[in-house]
């Protein structure tokens, strides 16, 4: 991609940002876990984890996602829980997956929104197969988020199934321990749906995701603001496109060690396809990108050192469920 533009337009764009707009998008990406270390401490429950603690842990997670391919940085979290803080594993993984779902929710929730806003104003003749598919998408997430434990279920019977079938899987330890580690996840979810906390789940998801869209809302014009582009011509749920495009792609098995690529291409196919020149949508793409890699990883970096050192001290408690 970077041979179908000029590398001086590339380094022009990011040195000449337009400032307040940045100092904007940076604090709202920094704000965005507050959001998501309450969603995740009400989710587990106990107050083994302060705030502050899932406020670091959600910061590493988000550097780990950056960098691994096919966001399998989400194991991060469950890895430094445990690590860290000593949560079992079951209730990191129930915990996780909970959290992502309500996310999943929401986002195919306003691409239906954007959809029907933007593609009524200019692409309607397309948008009803694009609608139709996120509403598919969102009933089937819901229905998931609701009926959690009950699919879980059906892989813990198909594990006895093959454990009866086949006796020498009793002897097996990965698949004992990945099999025990089903039954507790599930206990987990079931614990965690009796709380009844769905709705401040819901609420804190809906605020991740808000937040997180309108910072780079703001990135991005700070990155265009400079080629003549206001706040007037950039409507938001064109750039929500363009940006959620991009982060689905994060989620593909071809999405590149940091997204270097897969992430510039997909947000330049869809800032192309929503009316932008393609020479702007890939610079905007790249400059976006690389501010959103180096914030994320610098607040990484120095969550992992506070984490990591000695005389950070963590909560010790007996109980670790409500």
């Amino acid at each position: 991609m970077l041979t179908q533009i000029d590398i001086k337009d590339l380094k022009t764009a990011f040195l000449g940002v337009y400032k307040p707009s940045l100092i904007i998008g940076l604090t709202l990406m920094f704000s965005i876990d507050f959001f998501k270390s309450y969603r995740q401490k009400l989710l587990i429950g106990t107050n083994q984890v302060r705030f502050f603690d899932m406020f670091l842990v959600s910061l590493v997670r988000n550097a780990f996602n950056m960098v691994l391919p096919a966001r399998t940085g989400e194991l991060s979290y469950v890895y430094v829980l445990k690590r860290k803080f000593k949560i079992p594993i079951e209730v990191g993984v129930s915990t996780l997956f909970i959290g992502l779902i309500f996310e999943i929710v929401i986002v195919f929730s306003m691409i239906i929104i954007s959809i029907i806003i933007v593609g009524v104003n200019r692409y309607s003749i397309s948008s009803t197969s694009v609608i139709l598919i996120a509403l598919a998408l969102l009933i089937m997430s819901l229905v998931i988020l609701f009926y959690l434990s009950k699919f879980v279920d059906i892989f813990i019977k198909f594990s006895q199934f093959l454990l009866i079938k086949i006796s020498k899987l009793k002897k097996n330890k990965v698949f004992m321990y990945v099999y025990k580690k089903l039954i507790e996840t599930n206990k987990n979810i079931k614990l965690i749906q009796k709380r009844k906390i769905y709705w401040k789940v819901y609420i804190s998801s809906v605020g991740t995701r808000v937040t997180k869209f309108t910072s780079y809302y703001f990135l991005i014009h700070a990155i265009l603001k400079p080629m003549g582009y206001d706040f007037s011509d950039l409507q938001f749920w064109v750039i929500f496109l363009a940006t959620v495009t991009a982060e689905i792609s994060a989620v593909l098995p071809t999405h590149a060690v940091a997204g270097f690529g897969t992430y510039e291409a997909s947000f330049a196919a869809a800032f192309v396809a929503l009316g932008f020149s393609k020479q702007i949508s890939i610079v905007v793409g790249f400059n976006y990108h690389i501010i959103n890699l180096l914030e994320t990883i610098v607040l990484g970096l120095i969550s992992v050192i506070i984490l990591a050192l000695p005389f950070y001290k963590i909560r010790r408690v007996q109980n670790n469920k409500n």
